[in-house]
């Protein structure tokens, strides 16, 4: 009983923490699309446009798909083909959901893992982006490594989810 509670407290921390990373790719989007905005009205009114706002959307962009993907995953608005699904009964469905989230697990942890090298690598090599700006390397591929091991513990969720419906399910008579 207890290590249910304390399994429920976790998942309903991450769900808050997914949330809130949500929200601030988001505020993100609306950051990147207002800094875009102003660059066209900069280039094309004034003909005076920056060296920098391409290059900042760009990073804005790239932290907010990959951050966001797990907010996504999580209430269910990702990519989801459904057409066998659909005429399933409840029970192979859920555990069809469970393999391909334990799949989609494995995938996220594998990304994660090559991430977190490729972010070692680049802190290690102190690579600056080829560009105006100079910007440390690591933090661009870092959304990487964050967004893939959101995606991957909000996949553990969903197996663990799916799974304890199945188990709760009642066997045909």
């Amino acid at each position: 009983m207890e290590s249910g509670v304390t399994n429920r407290r976790v998942e309903l921390l991450f769900q808050r923490l997914n949330k809130g990373v949500g929200y601030m790719a988001g505020l993100g989007n609306l950051a990147m699309g207002i800094l875009l905005f102003i660059e066209v009205v900069l280039r094309y009114i004034f003909h005076s446009p920056t060296t920098w706002s391409q290059e900042v959307a760009i990073y804005i962009f790239t932290w907010t798909m990959f951050a966001g993907a797990a907010y996504t995953l999580s209430v269910g608005k990702h990519i989801h083909i459904d057409i066998l699904l659909s005429h399933l009964a409840p029970k192979p469905r859920q555990m069809i959901e469970a393999f391909t989230g334990f799949l989609g697990f494995l995938f996220c942890a594998y990304v994660t893992y090559q991430a977190w090298n490729f972010v070692a690598l680049a802190i290690q090599m102190k690579k600056l982006s080829a560009t105006t700006l100079r910007v440390p390397v690591w933090t661009i591929e870092a959304s990487v490594f964050v967004g893939f091991l959101l995606l991957s513990i909000q996949y553990i969720f969903i197996v663990l989810d799916r799974v304890r419906t199945v188990l709760k399910m009642e066997a045909p008579r």
